[in-house]
């Protein structure tokens, strides 16, 4: 089974405050050769909906990277709170190189102020991400953390090789493991983020 775990691109959407929303408009172009044409013209930030954040622009992202075993962890209980370690302790096994996904639900506030009051890891969390070598953290709601500690958590995951994804969805149809995960993100050069398209599949019992 495939489940898309990545934010729909539309129209308007502002997932950031402060960011420009999402313009996608039809142009008139004209080509000698072609003649006039229309096409769609797409304009947005780059941390809009579903990204991965590379936070410094040299930063590399590689092939393999892309594709790897996924675990869940669910804390849709702790509400808008802070997640503890208490909170995830002993609920799944989490090993190197695994794509980590937090589970708050707080993805069906999309569209409303309560999005960006979403849940944020407790620091130790972070340090336990790190301990065990993983690959990707990611979650359904605007990032790890607010306000400040959104950035910093960003770069001290991203110093010690591990990424974050930010803005998924649907992760109430995953298993706590067992599945796949396939994170494509566009291919930008010199940037701190890139959108990206986030397949999970597993098996269906």
């Amino acid at each position: 089974m495939l489940i898309d775990v990545s934010m729909p691109v539309e129209k308007g959407i502002i997932v950031r405050p402060g960011c420009a929303p999402v313009d996608i408009s039809v142009r008139t172009f004209n080509n000698r050769l072609e003649g006039e044409y229309e096409t769609a013209v797409l304009s947005m930030p780059l941390h809009t909906a579903t990204h991965i954040d590379l936070v410094f622009p040299d930063k590399e992202y590689s092939l393999k990277r892309m594709i790897g075993p996924g675990k869940l962890i669910d804390v849709t209980g702790v509400g808008g709170n802070t997640i503890s370690l208490e909170d995830i302790e002993g609920k799944t096994e989490i090993n190197e190189g695994d794509f980590v996904f937090f589970r708050t639900d707080w993805s069906r506030f999309f569209g409303t102020e309560k999005y960006f009051e979403h849940p944020e890891l407790a620091p130790e969390i972070i340090q336990w991400l790190i301990a065990r070598k993983v690959n990707v953290v990611g979650i359904d709601a605007q990032g790890l953390a607010r306000g400040s500690r959104h950035g910093e958590y960003d770069k001290e995951l991203c110093k010690n090789d591990i990424f974050v994804l930010e803005n998924l969805v649907n992760l109430s149809l995953l298993p706590e493991s067992g599945f796949l995960v396939y994170c494509f993100p566009l291919k930008i050069e010199n940037t701190d983020a890139m959108p990206a398209r986030v397949i999970v599949e597993f098996k269906k019992e």
